[in-house]
């Protein structure tokens, strides 16, 4: 695979997984009975369910052997994703949605700098100043929500972004091997088991269980994956760019479904945001493409 079509692979695979997990949100919102706990578990063990699944499939012959084989690269990735997954639901359940992407959105700042310190990967003087136009898309686009988010949940979204961020680099490190999806699915059980003595699942109403199933067996595993896979053929600091998406789609499913009607401010943030990943993407790929032409 050349650098071109690979750099590509991880942008296309990224953006699309960022595509589908925006909704993610908008489904935690519309649960509205069961307790944290719950939540966190259903959405674990759907995730882990749709994981194993797909993984049987596709190495059937050596199911085992995927988990097996585990070394401190899979279980890092792993546990970073586990807390991290329970640090953004708990960040849900304690301030508004729009705080919690705000903060999560900072994801590519401490990227950027992990990928420096623990890869040596330079980060580009463009992939700067799109972070830097993209972060100010969002300080407009949340101006006016963030001052009423409670600390607690305002912490754990900052703790989630630097956990995923951080993920983002462990993967990079093992690009060699695809650590992705294996780990995914442990980090999911890994959860489920953490919250299973404090849920109450079978006290979970029909209507809560069908968006989590709708969360655990489509939105996050498909979303996610695809969004961590992307972090094999890409930069750091670019793919976790592309998180930025959530971020303005998030607020735009709760405009649609729930009536929510975004703002001026949240209209002029989310096309600041969107015009600098495009800009950033198309830099990054015309830059490679001149390297292997030249």
């Amino acid at each position: 695979m050349t650098n071109t079509s690979s750099y590509s692979r991880g942008i296309i695979m990224s953006g699309l997984g960022m595509l589908i997990l925006s909704p993610d949100g908008l489904l935690l919102r519309m649960v509205t009975e069961a307790s944290i706990w719950d939540v966190i578990f259903y959405r674990s063990i759907f995730v882990a369910l749709t994981i194993s699944a797909f993984l049987l499939i596709k190495r059937k012959n050596n199911y085992l052997n995927v988990f097996s084989n585990f070394g401190r690269v899979e279980w890092a990735s792993a546990i970073l994703m586990t807390i991290s997954s329970l640090t953004f639901v708990g960040a849900m359940a304690n301030t508004s949605v729009a705080n919690t992407l705000f903060l999560v959105a900072t994801m590519p700042f401490f990227s950027a700098v992990l990928g420096w310190v623990f890869l040596g990967e330079a980060v580009l003087s463009r992939t700067w100043i799109t972070i830097a136009l993209a972060f100010g898309g969002i300080v407009i686009i949340f101006s006016g929500p963030f001052d009423a988010g409670d600390w607690l949940g305002d912490s754990l979204a900052v703790l989630t972004a630097f956990l995923q961020g951080l993920n983002i680099v462990v993967i990079r490190k093992a690009k060699e091997r695809d650590v992705t999806v294996p780990a995914f699915c442990v980090s999911a059980l890994l959860a489920a088991l953490i919250a299973l003595p404090l849920a109450q699942p079978m006290s979970v109403g029909i209507s809560d269980l069908f968006y989590l199933s709708l969360m655990g067996l489509i939105v996050v595993p498909i979303g996610l994956g695809l969004f961590l896979s992307g972090a094999r053929y890409a930069p750091a600091a670019e793919i976790a760019l592309l998180a930025l998406v959530e971020t303005v789609l998030g607020p735009i499913w709760v405009w649609i479904f729930i009536g929510e009607t975004p703002t001026q401010l949240a209209l002029i943030g989310g096309s600041i945001v969107v015009l600098s990943i495009v800009l950033n993407t198309w830099l990054g790929i015309h830059s490679t493409r001149k390297k292997v032409f030249h």
